[in-house]
């Protein structure tokens, strides 16, 4: 069964993705001549055999974030296929499916396209749903819907949308053991892909926190991780087969791990590299640092969120600029020059003055660890689920009056002046409004992808929001 697996982004950003790749396997496994294809650079052809996608009855995109919504609806419509659902039933039009992150915060938000949505995690319903898509065989659309929504954790929006939505369970995935469903490294890695040769271990899902912005501890369940054994196993076996010259750790927070300790060792034993996909600050330990620069690393990724301590624990965040400071200073003396910080605008509460204690920050830092100083700079956007999902997003003109004092306010240092990253203020705006899309919504959208047009619909924030709780 040719099966097309669609990343909405380029081949360097969408092979480097570790669900996609997961699903990618488990669809071989199951006996689906799945093969991967990408926004660019040919976005019609697979990477895999160069096949055309109208030889693909079934379409499944992987959907991480907001903003690849639109992508993914006309990617559809430049292939000549109907987006909305009903419109598929006549001419042998292929199945449209996805899954993804996006369906653990809102799986609304791009179902007006999709004949159904996998919800959660998936990796233990694929075959089920490759069985009933191999039975459909271009038959009954309407079957095929029935048969789909009998499966446990898999939405069907044609049908569950129209009769009234019920009350649905996201598919978490409980234990992360070796031997089960869910994958725990890399795929594949490639040399055009994001990480290049880098081989990607996942440790840990969920988070124990509770920051109030964050999607993680609401939407992606309890902190579960890998058992150290199981990695070990792992590591030994694919540098058996493979030369291995980096190690990415997977995982919401690094310093959470608790057999971080023993896998570093174990990997410096391998003479892998390391690198982290998240540090928090307050878990920071010299090891860490350590491995970093042993990899031939010169700078460290921090989330500071902001430059004042009590907006920073209104956020969740419990550490002070002091400890911010310190950890900074250590990993200057284990040899990082260079550190890149994360930031937020557009907070609850947020005052001037917690906008120029961003700057005062910075500078501190740089006067007293002598680090050179990138910063990413990001709008607030409340999600469903999350604490703060009430909030409101600033408006443009707010934010980017923040950004202007911010730019100004850092010209102020003159010794290593931060490099500054703003994310665009409109790609904010459209994230925030496609994360409270409901069904009817995200239908109204694709007609206006249908149409030619490219502004978004107008939603119903307070209707969306009692749709998503339905999925919780």
């Amino acid at each position: 069964m040719p099966w097309a697996l669609f990343y909405p982004a380029d081949y360097s950003i969408g092979s480097a993705s570790l669900g996609y790749q997961y699903v990618f396997q488990t669809l071989r496994e199951l006996g689906a001549a799945a093969e991967r294809f990408f926004a660019s650079p040919v976005p019609y052809r697979s990477a895999d055999a160069d096949t055309m996608l109208e030889r693909f009855p079934v379409i499944t995109a992987s959907i991480a974030y907001e903003c690849d919504i639109p992508v993914f609806f006309r990617w559809l419509r430049g292939a000549g296929i109907p987006l909305l659902p009903e419109e598929r039933e006549e001419g042998g039009f292929p199945v449209v499916g996805m899954g993804g992150a996006l369906t653990y915060i809102n799986p609304l938000a791009a179902s007006g396209v999709c004949d159904f949505v996998v919800l959660g995690d998936g990796m233990d319903v694929m075959g089920g749903i490759a069985d009933v898509l191999r039975r459909y065989g271009g038959g009954s659309r309407a079957k095929l819907w029935r048969e789909l929504a009998e499966l446990p954790t898999v939405f069907v929006p044609p049908l569950h949308a129209r009769e009234g939505l019920e009350k649905y369970n996201l598919r978490i995935a409980r234990e992360l053991s070796l031997d089960g469903p869910y994958p725990m490294h890399s795929v594949w890695t490639t040399p055009r892909g994001a990480f290049g040769k880098t081989l990607l271990l996942e440790l840990q899902r969920g988070c124990a926190r509770s920051c109030s912005y964050c999607t993680l501890p609401q939407c992606f369940g309890r902190m579960r991780f890998r058992k150290f054994e199981a990695v070990e196993k792992a590591v030994d076996d694919i540098t058996a087969r493979f030369d291995i010259p980096q190690a990415g750790l997977v995982t919401p927070e690094a310093g959470d791990y608790p057999f971080i300790a023993p896998l570093l060792a174990k990997l410096r034993e391998k003479e892998i590299g390391v690198s982290f996909a998240s540090l928090r600050l307050d878990r920071l330990t010299p090891d860490m640092i350590t491995a970093t620069s042993e990899s031939g690393r010169r700078s460290v990724t921090v989330a500071p969120e902001t430059g004042s301590d009590g907006l920073r624990f209104a956020c969740g965040k419990k550490f002070t600029n002091d400890l911010v400071v310190e950890k900074l200073a250590m990993a200057r003396g284990l040899g990082i020059d260079k550190a890149k910080l994360y930031f937020m605008v557009g907070l609850p509460g947020e005052t001037d003055e917690d906008v120029s204690a961003i700057t005062a920050l910075c500078r501190r830092i740089i006067d007293e660890t002598g680090l050179a100083l990138t910063l990413s700079v990001n709008p607030f956007v409340p999600k469903p689920r999350t604490p703060w999902s009430a909030e409101n997003f600033a408006e443009v003109r707010t934010i980017k009056g923040k950004y202007e004092k911010i730019k100004k306010e850092m010209r102020s240092i003159t010794k290593k002046t931060p490099q500054l990253r703003l994310t665009g203020v409109k790609e904010a705006e459209t994230e925030f409004r496609l994360a409270w899309y409901g069904y009817k919504e995200s239908a109204a959208l694709a007609a206006a992808v249908e149409n030619g047009e490219t502004r978004l619909p107008e939603g119903d924030r307070a209707r969306a929001a009692e749709e998503i709780a339905r999925f919780i």
